[in-house]
């Protein structure tokens, strides 16, 4: 893709939105997303929080812990270097009060009890758990579709602003818009549109070489995110900004 997305930064400006919660993915080398469920109301955002190794989050059925659900939302997988700087994120919006049902799908994971619920009815996450360990087994890797890079903040009463930026609007080579102008502590989702795009951090001098060939500095990077034309659930891959240097995404 050969648009470029610039980003600047000002001083911090607080903003208040729908609760966050971060969900860290198989932290401490421990085959375990923790916490293993959380209760979030419409609106609210969890942050699935990618630590070392290759795991996935990825949505299934109560009575199928480990079987992917036809349709449902699906990180893919996300390989994290042990000496990674960022630890990439996956973004799921909450869109009502139902229950849903999350497993890793790296081989043995979900079922040696990898797995993880929004808004669990009382007494059966434990069920959803047993269920997965008598069950589990491994499944063959599904298409990469999204992942994300971010050092996140720990949410406080004043969140921080999350900007929207589309990758590949309105079917153009381009981020929509094409800058934005943050403040440490923001987030950036970059949202994907059909076709296949990345975002890749680069330096100011080599706009369309990734960060690391050109500075050999370890960048940001969403790999590629494949959306078909009639896709419902589009992909996101977020960033939090952490200090006041200007960032380049080609």
């Amino acid at each position: 893709m050969s648009s470029l997305f610039a980003l600047a930064l000002l001083p911090a400006v607080l903003a208040t939105y729908g609760s966050t919660y971060n969900v860290t993915v198989g932290a401490n080398g421990k085959l375990a997303y923790d916490p293993e469920y959380v209760y979030a109301a419409p609106g609210d955002v969890v942050n699935f929080i990618f630590n070392p190794k290759n795991h996935t989050v990825t949505q299934s059925a109560f009575e199928t812990p480990c079987v992917l659900l036809d349709g449902g939302i699906n990180s893919g997988f996300v390989p994290v270097a042990a000496d990674q700087k960022y630890l990439p994120v996956f973004q799921v919006k909450v869109v009502d009060k139902d229950p849903v049902w999350f497993h890793c799908e790296q081989t043995g994971h979900c079922g040696a009890g990898m797995v993880f619920a929004i808004n669990p009815p009382p007494d059966t996450f434990e069920k959803f758990k047993a269920l997965a360990k008598a069950t589990g087994g491994p499944l063959p890797p599904p298409p990469p579709t999204t992942s994300t890079t971010s050092d996140y903040a720990k949410p406080t009463y004043s969140a921080p602003v999350d900007h929207k930026i589309i990758v590949g609007v309105d079917g153009k080579l381009a981020y929509g818009p094409p800058n934005i102008t943050a403040a440490i502590g923001d987030t950036v989702t970059f949202e994907f549109q059909p076709k296949n795009h990345t975002v890749t951090q680069s330096n100011f001098a080599d706009p369309c070489v990734p960060l690391k060939t050109s500075t050999g500095t370890v960048g940001f990077f969403s790999g590629f995110m494949p959306v078909s034309p009639n896709a419902t659930y589009f992909p996101t891959f977020q960033i939090t900004v952490n200090d006041v240097s200007a960032l380049s995404v080609s």
